[in-house]
């Protein structure tokens, strides 16, 4: 009998009694434990190998006295289970043989259970253990940040292992990646960058020791923990082999389910803090690069783009815009980038209280949910579900704001909005540059064209006396007969007329009228 739930997800209850009945009471009673409890139930031990052979067994509870395969012989198999040994192991006789308990404790039985026993009594110990399970088991609060759901790839040629571990992986909440082979898990780790790689020895294609010496190879992908799993303990020089190519740990199968999530969350742990190193040294590093890319920008929307474009890589933004406001804090100009698919059709709005709330501050906001903030605007189609803002100040007043967008709640910290901060401030120096610059462009076009001006009418005024210098000594030539001497110094007046009017002309000429 076999009682219809989650599997994936839920706990996995094993009853076996040669007494079908019997059997299947039991599992009746245990079923009505809840949703989160999958049942099964088998008649002997050959039979319950075969129902969980695909699967692992979290409460095992048999009878001691069976045909072909006691209690005791059933609980040794499965703990050599490839999917992991039960967590709790009950056994049940009816007579309390000497060196049975001694047995048992061997085993690591949990408890033996003397008949006669009820149905009520099954159902109490089951929850004790379910209870226990979720204790030791799941992470605790201040293990993990709760906004963090991390990635964690199983890379097993064996689908039945691949299945066991997302089921385990998935009841601790993580997200699970899988790969049946080198090549694939190799593809996995590229495009999703799992936050932690289980990874088989023996697979085809490409092996484990392969695989990890590709993965801690590409400067994208050494940072990621990998835990080698193998179904045979390790030879020495294979195990030095594995950890000189990078492994972060290995574990035998069948392994203790409570030792390898343990390892996982330890690891998790690990990498979480170097993430935070790595993501500082990154921020920290952008600041000079950015002030040297904006030195040498002439236009505002240049300097939007540099702007958006590396603070949206560094810190992970789905979305970005600078908006340029006007003193009074009218928004004038905006400047979009969108550095993931950011879902909303309609254009990024700031309310006017979050931009009175800026300019009397004058410092930065986090908004930690979007969707009940009241300084926030929503849009449709929104995956964005917190934000920062910071303000672009200049020497005298405010030029603008810079904001960045991210999908998951509560994602940006104060150190991240310093850091917006500071780049805000690059940026507001930037572009009142810029402006200075364009005033300074403006005022030199200005007095050119003044200076233009005044020389036209200049030219244009001195234009008609020259020509009449050169036409009066041409009537002095005619009106009688000069001497050599007054010939001469009648042709000089009139060159040097002729000269100064061709200037007059040409200055004319050049300004345009």
């Amino acid at each position: 009998m076999t009682t219809p739930s989650n599997a994936n997800q839920a706990i996995r209850i094993l009853v076996v009694d040669d007494h079908p009945n019997t059997a299947a009471m039991l599992a009746r009673a245990l079923s009505q434990l809840g949703p989160g409890v999958h049942v099964t139930s088998a008649c002997n031990g050959g039979d319950a190998l075969a129902k969980v052979k695909d699967s692992g067994v979290d409460i095992l509870i048999t009878d001691m006295i069976m045909p072909e395969m006691t209690g005791l012989e059933l609980i040794e198999k499965l703990q050599s289970h490839p999917a992991g040994k039960p967590a709790f192991s009950y056994l049940i006789t009816a007579y309390d043989v000497p060196g049975l308990k001694v047995t048992a404790h061997r085993l690591k039985v949990n408890e033996v259970i003397i008949k006669p026993v009820r149905p009520e009594r099954i159902c109490e110990i089951a929850t004790q253990a379910i209870e226990e399970m979720k204790h030791t088991t799941r992470p605790t609060k201040l293990t993990l940040k709760p906004h963090k759901k991390f990635k964690i790839l199983v890379a097993d040629d064996k689908p039945d292992n691949i299945t066991l571990l997302g089921r385990y992986l998935e009841f601790e909440g993580y997200d699970v990646l899988t790969a049946e082979d080198g090549v694939e898990a190799l593809k996995v780790i590229q495009d999703q960058l799992p936050d932690l790689v289980l990874l088989d020895v023996n697979m085809p294609h490409k092996d484990g020791f392969i695989v990890l010496e590709e993965i801690r190879a590409n400067p994208f992908t050494e940072h990621i923990p990998v835990i080698i799993l193998t179904a045979a303990r390790l030879d020495p020089t294979d195990l030095q082999s594995g950890f000189n190519l990078g492994a972060d740990d290995y574990v035998t199968k069948p392994f203790d389910r409570h030792e390898l999530m343990a390892r996982i969350r330890t690891k998790l742990r690990v990498k979480e803090a170097e993430d935070v190193i790595r993501r500082r040294n990154r921020e920290l590093s952008i600041l000079p690069e950015i002030g040297k890319e904006l030195s040498g920008r002439t236009e505002i929307r240049a300097i939007a783009e540099v702007v958006l474009k590396r603070t949206a890589e560094t810190m992970g933004a789905l979305d970005g815009a600078m908006f340029l406001t006007t003193p009074q804090g009218e928004i004038v100009e905006r400047y979009h980038t969108q550095a993931k698919e950011a879902g909303a059709t309609e254009p990024i709005e700031l309310a006017k209280n979050l931009i009175g709330r800026i300019q009397d501050t004058r410092q930065g906001v986090i908004v930690k949910n979007m969707l009940n903030d009241p300084y926030w605007v929503k849009r449709k189609n929104e995956l964005g579900r917190s934000a920062m803002v910071a303000p672009l100040f200049g020497r005298y007043e405010m030029l603008g704001l810079l904001l960045l967008i991210h999908e998951q709640e509560n994602y940006f910290t104060l150190e991240q909005l310093l850091l917006l901060q500071a780049i805000a401030s690059q940026a507001a120096i930037a572009i009142e540059n810029i402006r200075l610059y364009q005033n300074a462009t403006e005022g030199h076009k200005q007095i050119e064209k003044i200076k233009s001006e005044a020389l036209s009418a200049i030219a244009q005024d001195l234009q008609k006396p020259l020509m009449e210098i050169g036409e009066y000594g041409a009537l002095l030539a005619k009106a009688g007969e000069l001497n050599t001497q007054q010939t001469e110094f009648m042709e000089h007046i009139q060159n040097s007329a002729k000269q100064m009017l061709e200037l007059v002309e040409n200055q004319f000429n050049g300004s345009g009228k």
